[in-house]
């Protein structure tokens, strides 16, 4: 299973993919799905479901479903991503992971990480080499999705898509007239037998 910790004044590195047999895309290691923001919608539409949970004080959160919670992401093919060039930026981060405080975590259980390799970290300064999304702007950009979906967010304006991992998860009834509703609406084409 994954676990992400805040990034501290540490040096870390990164060796490579090559020997890890694809662990971060695995169902059984953990990835069954990931918070997405407004910037993701278009790109994550064309491969993945864009589903809805409801967080801990009700809000509304998309999610992308990466995989069944069984399996390899259905782009994984001989343990390599076959849809490389257009991942989403969940896994382009991969082992980073932004955060609402604007910190950057990493997942501890990435088998490239150690003590060769490029360094990732260095004093806990972000290596520019790895700097390919803008970590300190993720609040802002949560907060705006956030504010994108809060007039729909009624349950009478959802539906249940599916429950995975007794996690159940939402699609909206109608698109709104809303883009990023309408994204969502034509990403449940992705929604196919892999997942149910």
């Amino acid at each position: 299973m994954k676990s992400f910790k805040k990034v501290e004044n540490e040096t870390i590195y990164f060796s490579s993919c090559e020997n890890c047999e694809a662990q971060c895309c695995s169902g059984k290691m953990g990835s069954l799905y990931a918070q997405i923001i407004l910037e993701d919608f278009e790109k994550c539409s064309k491969y993945f479901p864009i589903l809805f949970m409801f967080g801990e004080l009700g809000y509304l959160k998309p999610v992308i479903l990466l995989s069944n919670g069984k399996d390899f992401c259905k782009y994984i093919k001989d343990l390599k991503c076959s849809i490389y060039e257009n991942r989403p930026s969940i896994c382009r981060n991969y082992p980073l992971s932004a955060h609402l405080d604007n910190h950057i975590y990493l997942d501890t259980t990435c088998p490239a990480l150690g003590d060769k390799g490029k360094i990732v970290f260095k004093n806990g300064i972000l290596n520019k080499d790895f700097n390919t999304y803008k970590f300190e702007e993720y609040q802002e950009n949560y907060i705006k999705t956030h504010f994108n979906f809060e007039n729909f967010n009624k349950k009478e304006n959802l539906t249940k898509a599916i429950t995975l991992k007794a996690i159940d998860f939402y699609k909206f009834k109608e698109d709104f007239n809303n883009k990023f509703i309408k994204l969502h609406l034509q990403s449940l084409k992705n929604l196919d037998s892999y997942y149910l």
